[in-house]
């Protein structure tokens, strides 16, 4: 058996679809045109104007830089010339960098790594503003592409058809989409009309890696023991023992973020997400920063202090790359080869930096990719052992962080691979795949999402005792009531398929009738650090935030006459349903009611 050959688009019209990888370090962007009656290809954009390599790359440096006024005067490839860093002290430029993590969410659960020192964002301009410049930049770089490679006919035919996939670690969710979706349409990637929002579609770092593993990591050329057992676990195996019972764990070790996402088959075509996804700010710029912090102390009081930035680019750019073995130093050129200093390990112009320092500088991010495997495994049921681990991403290219981590998990009969094809190209390409072959048909809900209601008080009950100052009377039925329960619809860690509707009831009372013709309900989720969620709001206020909003018209529901025994008055009550929608990796929520004709309307 193996995995089944892609469809032929089924579209009437020639389409686009494009993947925007956009990265704390560099970005990359993949594309498949989709032609009626034939197979779609996924291909990587390798070109960008201003590369210097001949040849291109797949991805460019995540950097903007800003005149005084705000306006972009280099992004992506164009950062890269030779000269650019003092033209931009020259101007008066501002360069944005790593301005994807603040985005991220606030919570104390994702919070960023040394958050007091990530590079603040330019004068006057939000994220929103800067993600938006830097999609154009994405856009503009597509279009040239394209036209190069498939002729200026050929975009034409699609500009006015092109579905984008963004993606995003898989630690975000509703709110840091929706910031995406207004960057978007800033950038005039989609407009505001309601019909157009379709032509976004996001999909965590974590479920892209693992569309690329299948595409790309499982035809490793070679019979070496390795490449059987990934065959045998994903396509050529019809056997009870491996069949929807071996799990696989995707480890995206990016710039920024560590994603580590785990999965089964179930069916030839079919995965399931078997584990709440972790996301750890540990990814490869905060190697650098353990350097940066190592040289700013090692130098401090001496004339090398200023060279520091010098040698914080020549770490970052090569010496983290090359390290192996920690009984091995390794020097980094930064001055002239005249300049000499035993006590500071500075010899003809070269700094000497022990293994061992090398490897402290690695060891968090090594940690905690071990430990979020080991957490993935032990929380994976019997039934479903974990039995191997793929490193994607630009930071798993790195040959110690890979062999740490190979000899730490191995010996727990967990199998450690790197696809060895372009890793860097990974979360773009299996991004394309998500829209075009959909092999994951559910995932795990990363929190417990619900509404915002109130309780019936009991006296008895010790939570409702210790708020009895809250109390407050129902105006309609007189009956002591208590508000800031959290109802929850959909618990974390529940597995959600693609179809799969969770609905709970709800009623609205009111002595006005025109108060009940609109209805907004504001949909919550739990970000907090307790493994289990709070009853009530107010115990963590700030762990609740809206996640979005639903409005409908309620006009057309059929309300019910009823009287209130305490006011000796007439009032009106409605039912509906609040129904939300976690199988695409999008949140969708709607209210649901019953007409005065008896047919459910959303």
């Amino acid at each position: 058996m193996t995995l089944p050959k892609r469809t032929k688009y089924g579209g009437s019209t020639r389409g686009l679809v494009l993947a925007f990888d956009i990265g704390t370090t560099f970005s990359g962007i993949s594309y498949s045109i989709l032609d009626p009656g034939r197979i779609p290809e996924i291909r990587p954009i390798t070109r960008y104007p201003c590369q210097e390599r001949v040849g291109g790359d797949m991805k460019v440096p995540t950097v903007v830089y800003y005149d005084k006024l705000g306006n972009p005067c280099a992004i992506g490839a164009e950062t890269l010339r030779e000269g650019i860093e003092m033209e931009a002290e020259e101007k008066g430029w501002t360069k944005s960098h790593w301005f994807k993590l603040h985005l991220r969410p606030k919570s104390t659960t994702w919070r960023v790594r040394d958050e007091h020192s990530l590079p603040p964002l330019p004068p006057n301009k939000t994220i929103e503003q800067i993600f938006a410049d830097f999609m154009k930049y994405l856009y503009r770089c597509s279009e040239t592409f394209i036209k190069q490679t498939h002729g200026e006919v050929t975009w034409q035919s699609v500009q006015k058809n092109i579905k984008y996939i963004l993606t995003h670690p898989n630690g975000w969710g509703g709110p840091q989409q929706a910031d995406m979706r207004r960057a978007a349409i800033l950038a005039d990637l989609i407009s505001e009309r309601k019909e157009d929002q379709s032509r976004i579609a996001f999909v965590t770092e974590g479920e892209a890696s693992l569309h690329f593993c299948l595409l790309n990591g499982l035809t490793i050329d070679g019979a070496d023991v390795s490449s059987l057992f990934i065959l045998d676990l994903f396509i050529a195996s019809d056997s009870n023992e491996l069949q929807g019972t071996a799990g696989v764990t995707i480890v995206d070790a990016g710039g920024g973020t560590i994603d580590v996402t785990s999965y089964r088959k179930v069916s030839s075509k079919s995965f399931e997400e078997i584990a709440n996804p972790k996301c750890e700010y540990q990814g490869a710029i905060y190697v650098t920063r353990r350097a940066l912090f190592h040289f700013n102390y090692t130098l401090v009081g001496t004339k090398y202090l200023q060279d520091v930035p010098t040698i914080i680019d020549v770490f970052d750019k090569s010496t983290k790359h090359v390290f192996r073995k920690v009984d091995e130093p390794l020097q980094i050129r930064f001055t002239s080869p005249s300049e000499n200093d035993a006590s500071l390990n500075i010899q003809s112009g070269r700094i000497i930096v022990d293994g061992r320092k090398l490897a402290q500088f690695f060891e968090p991010s090594v940690s905690s990719i071990i430990e979020a495997i080991k957490a993935q495994s032990n929380n994976l049921k019997p039934h479903c052992p974990l039995k191997s681990a793929f490193l994607v991403g630009g930071f798993s290219a790195s040959d110690w962080l890979y062999d740490q981590v190979r000899e730490a998990i191995e010996p727990l009969g967990i199998n450690v691979l790197r696809p060895d094809t372009h890793r860097n190209k990974a979360v773009s390409s299996g991004a394309v795949s998500f829209y075009l072959d959909g092999f994951v048909s559910s995932r795990v809900a990363r929190s417990t999402y619900g509404i915002e209601t109130w309780v019936p008080y009991d006296p008895t009950n010790l939570a409702h005792f210790q708020r009895k100052r809250l109390v407050e009377v129902d105006p309609i039925d007189g009956e002591d009531v208590l508000k800031s329960f959290f109802w929850r619809i959909l618990p974390q860690g529940t597995n959600v398929t693609k179809t799969m509707e969770l609905r709970h009831s709800f009623t609205l009372n009111s002595f006005h009738a025109q108060e009940l013709r609109r209805t907004t309900q504001s949909i919550l989720y739990y970000c907090g650090s307790c493994t289990d969620c709070p009853d009530w709001i107010d115990e963590e206020p700030a762990m609740f935030p809206t996640v979005c909003r639903v409005e409908a018209d309620t006009s057309a529901v059929m309300q019910r006459i009823k009287y209130s025994d305490r006011s000796k008055k007439l009032y009106c009550e409605i039912k509906f349903d609040v129904i939300l929608l976690f199988g695409l990796t999008e949140l969708q929520a709607q209210i649901a009611f019953v007409d005065s004709s008896g047919k459910e309307k959303r």
